[in-house]
C-alpha cells in the first residue's frame, strides 16, 4: 500500500524538555492507527503537528500529494447561522452545482425534446452527477445525521442555537460527510451515545481512507485499530496488529527486555568484581584496564529496568458498608423529567453490593433518572421506595472547576483540620500527585485528569453505603481507568454509575439500565451479554429503518429528475403532448413503409421508440388532468 504520511525525526520540546524523543513513522493508506498513552505525554500534540497547527523542533512531516486531511473539530462548521441541513449541504457544493444544470437542461429540453444537443448534453451530465452520488447525497445526509441524533425537526434550525455537544454532533457528522483521505480523531467517542458508537464503528471499518485516532474507549480501540502507536516514557513505539495482539506483543517485548536487562546487570557485576580484584595488582592492570573499556561501553548503552516504570500509578481506595443481598432501593413505574417525561416506566430493584451502570443517548436522561434515585429531583410519575438512610457519595460529570489559588495541600488541610499533613501527601501521592505538585498546584490551574484525580480522592477520604459516578472515565487516561476499575471492583457499597465507555461498564458493572427514546431496559448481567440480547434488537430496528429510508431516498431522487421535465403551465404541458403526440404519430406511420416492416432490427428499433414516448407521455397526461380539475 501507499505511503500517504511520512514522519521524520520529529521532536517537540516545552521549557527546553523534549516532550518525546524522536518518532519515525510512516503510515500507509487505509490504515487505522491507535496512538494510545498517558494523558499529557504528547499524544494530542502530535496530531496538531501533522495538521500543521504547531511546527515541530526538529524533522519533518509529509503529506503525499493531492491527499486530503479532515480533523475533528467545531472549525469545520461553516457558519453559524446556517440551519443544520444548510450546513450539511455545504459539502455537496459541487453536486447541487450539478444538480441545477441538469435542472436547467431539463426545463430547455421540455420547451424543445427534439433539441439533439441538450438532450446529448443531459445524458452526459447525468451520468456525471450519478457516478460522483447525485442520487445518494440526501440520502448520506439523512443516514449520517440520524446516527449522530438530530432529528427531522432539527433540519431547519440554525446552527448559532444549537448546545456544545450538538455542535460537537454537527462537526463530526459533517467530518464523516466531506470524506476526507486522511481522517484524525481526537477522543472521537466523548459526546456520542452507545448506539451511535456501535454505528460509527461499522462505518469507520468501512472507510475507505486512512484514519488516526486517539481514543480512551478501549472498546473502540479494540474494534477499529489495525496497528497502535504507543507512548511510554517519552519514547512511541509502533505495532502493527490490532489492540489485542499489542497487549501480547508488548508482554513479550517487556519479558524480551527484562531477559535482557537481568543479563546485562550480571555482565557489570562480573566487570565490576574483575576489576575490583584486579586493579590493584600490577601485574593484571592492562587486563583490569580493559574491563573498565568494556564497562563504559556497557554503561553507553545500557538498557533501563523495565519493570520501574515513570508512569503515574494510582492506588485508589474506597470505602464503605457492605449490606451484601440487602434490598437497598425498589423502582417502580417511575417517569422522570421536568416540565415533561424524559424516560417513562422504569422499574427495577437495587440491592447491596449491586454494580448498576445506566446508559443511553445523550441529553435521553441518564443525569436525570440520576438526581432522582438521589433524591434531588421528585418523580413526575412512580414511586422510589428507599429502605435505608444511606451514605451517598456523587462525583458530578460537570465536573468543578475552582477559582481558588489554593494549593492542593491547603484544599485539603482546609477541608480535613484534623488530618496529620503526612496523612494528606500521603493520599495525594496515591492519586497520582508529586510533593512539588501538592505544594505548588492551583486549584485553578488543574487539568480535567487532575481535577478527576482530586474528585476521586476526596470520595475515597469519606465512607459511604451509595456512590453514584456520572462519566468518572472522561478525564482519565487507560492506566487510570484501570485503577479505579480494581478500586471500584473492591468497593464494599453499592454502586450506580453512569456511563458511555463500554468497556469500563463490562468490567464493572453487573445490571445494566439501558434508556432509549422514552423507554428503560433493564437488564441484569454485563454489558457484553446486554448487546448480545437486548441492544442487538435496538440497532438492528434502527438498521432497518436506515436501509427504509435508502430506498425512499433514491425513489424520491429519480422521480424527482423525471417530474422536472413536467413541472410547467397547463399550455406548456399541452404543447408537449402536442410535440410528442406528433412524435408517435410519425413513428407509427413508418411501420408501414415497405423498407422498415421489411427489416426486424429497424421494426424493433421503432417499437421501443414508440415505447419510450409512451413512457413520456402518461406523466403528462396525469399532470395535464391535475391542472385543469
Amino acid at each position: 500500500m501507499a505511503i500517504v504520511l511520512s514522519i521524520q525525526n520529529v521532536t517537540k520540546e516545552y521549557d527546553g524538555e523534549r516532550l518525546f524523543e524522536p518518532l519515525s513513522l510512516s503510515v500507509k493508506e487505509k490504515e487505522r492507527m491507535a496512538i494510545i498513552g498517558p494523558n499529557g505525554t504528547g499524544k494530542s500534540t502530535l496530531l496538531k503537528m501533522i495538521l500543521r497547527e504547531i511546527e515541530p523542533d526538529s524533522g519533518s512531516i509529509v503529506l503525499s500529494k493531492n491527499i486530503s486531511i479532515g480533523y475533528l473539530s467545531q472549525d469545520v462548521i461553516e457558519n453559524p447561522e446556517h440551519t443544520l441541513y444548510e450546513e450539511a449541504l455545504t459539502v455537496f457544493k459541487d453536486i447541487l452545482s450539478e444538480e441545477k444544470k441538469l435542472e436547467e437542461l431539463a426545463i430547455k429540453i421540455a420547451d424543445n425534446p427534439f433539441d439533439e444537443e441538450s438532450l446529448k448534453s443531459y445524458s452526459a451530465k447525468e451520468s456525471s452527477f450519478q457516478a460522483h452520488g447525485g442520487y445518494e447525497y440526501k440520502y448520506k445526509i439523512a443516514l449520517i445525521l440520524n446516527m449522530f441524533n438530530f432529528k427531522k425537526e432539527d433540519y431547519e434550525r440554525k446552527i448559532s442555537s444549537f448546545s456544545g455537544g450538538e455542535k460537537s454532533r454537527l462537526a463530526f457528522a459533517k467530518l464523516l460527510l466531506l470524506n476526507p483521505d486522511i481522517l484524525i480523531l481526537d477522543e472521537p467517542t466523548n459526546h456520542l451515545d452507545i448506539i451511535s458508537i456501535e454505528w460509527l464503528e461499522d462505518y469507520l471499518s468501512a472507510y475507505q481512507g486512512t484514519i488516526i485516532f486517539v481514543s480512551h474507549d478501549m472498546a473502540f480501540v479494540k474494534r477499529l485499530a489495525k496497528s497502535i502507536l504507543e507512548i511510554e516514557n517519552k519514547v512511541f513505539t509502533y505495532y502493527n496488529c490490532t489492540y489485542d495482539n499489542y497487549c501480547k506483543e508488548k508482554r513479550d517485548r517487556y519479558l524480551n527486555q527484562l531477559a535482557e536487562y537481568k543479563k546485562q546487570e550480571e555482565q557489570r557485576k562480573k566487570l565490576e568484581r574483575f576489576i575490583a580484584f584486579y586493579m590493584p595488582k600490577p601485574r593484571f592492570a592492562s587486563r583490569a584496564k580493559d574491563r573498565v573499556k568494556k564497562l563504559e561501553r556497557l554503561n553507553n548503552n545500557a538498557i533501563d529496568d523495565p519493570s520501574k516504570k515513570k508512569e503515574i500509578h494510582l492506588n485508589m481506595s474506597l470505602k464503605g458498608d457492605t449490606r451484601t443481598g440487602k434490598r437497598i432501593m425498589d423502582v417502580t413505574d417511575l417517569a422522570i423529567g421536568y416540565d415533561h417525561p424524559l424516560i417513562t416506566d422504569i422499574n427495577f430493584s437495587l440491592f447491596g453490593q449491586d454494580h448498576l451502570a445506566i446508559m443511553g443517548s445523550n441529553g435521553i436522561g441518564k443525569s436525570t433518572l440520576g438526581r432522582t434515585l438521589l433524591g434531588e429531583l421528585k418523580p413526575l410519575k412512580g414511586n422510589i421506595r428507599r429502605y435505608f438512610t444511606l451514605r451517598t457519595g456523587l462525583l458530578k460529570q460537570d465536573i468543578r472547576s475552582y477559582d481558588s489559588e489554593e494549593t492542593l495541600f491547603a484544599h485539603f488541610r482546609n477541608l480535613y483540620p484534623r488530618k496529620a499533613n503526612e496523612e494528606i501527601y500521603s493520599g495525594l501521592s496515591r492519586y497520582g500527585f508529586t510533593y512539588e505538585e501538592v505544594n505548588e498546584k492551583k486549584l485553578s490551574s488543574l487539568s480535567g485528569g487532575e481535577l478527576m484525580r482530586t474528585e476521586l480522592y476526596q470520595l475515597s477520604l469519606e465512607e459511604y453505603d451509595l456512590l453514584l459516578l456520572d462519566e468518572p472515565t472522561n478525564h482519565l487516561d487507560v492506566l487510570s481507568i484501570s485503577e479505579l476499575i480494581d478500586a471500584l471492583n473492591s468497593f464494599m457499597g453499592t454502586l450506580i454509575i453512569i456511563s458511555h465507555d463500554r468497556d469500563f461498564v463490562d468490567k464493572v458493572a453487573d445490571k445494566i439500565l439501558y434508556l432509549d427514546y422514552g423507554k428503560a431496559y433493564y437488564y441484569e448481567g454485563s454489558y457484553t451479554e446486554f448487546k448480545e440480547e437486548k441492544l442487538s434488537t435496538i440497532l438492528e430496528e434502527k438498521k432497518v429503518a436506515l436501509e427504509q429510508l435508502k430506498k425512499t431516498e433514491k425513489k424520491v431522487e429519480k422521480k424527482d429528475t423525471r417530474v422536472r421535465f413536467t413541472r410547467l403551465s397547463p399550455e406548456k404541458v399541452m404543447m408537449k403532448i402536442d410535440r410528442l403526440e406528433e412524435r408517435k404519430k410519425r413513428l407509427e406511420d413508418s411501420c408501414l413503409l415497405e423498407e422498415n416492416y421489411t427489416d426486424n432490427e429497424k421494426m424493433k428499433k421503432i417499437s421501443l421508440d414508440i415505447e419510450e414516448v409512451n413512457k413520456e407521455l402518461q406523466p403528462l397526461y396525469e399532470e395535464l388532468e391535475k391542472a385543469l380539475n
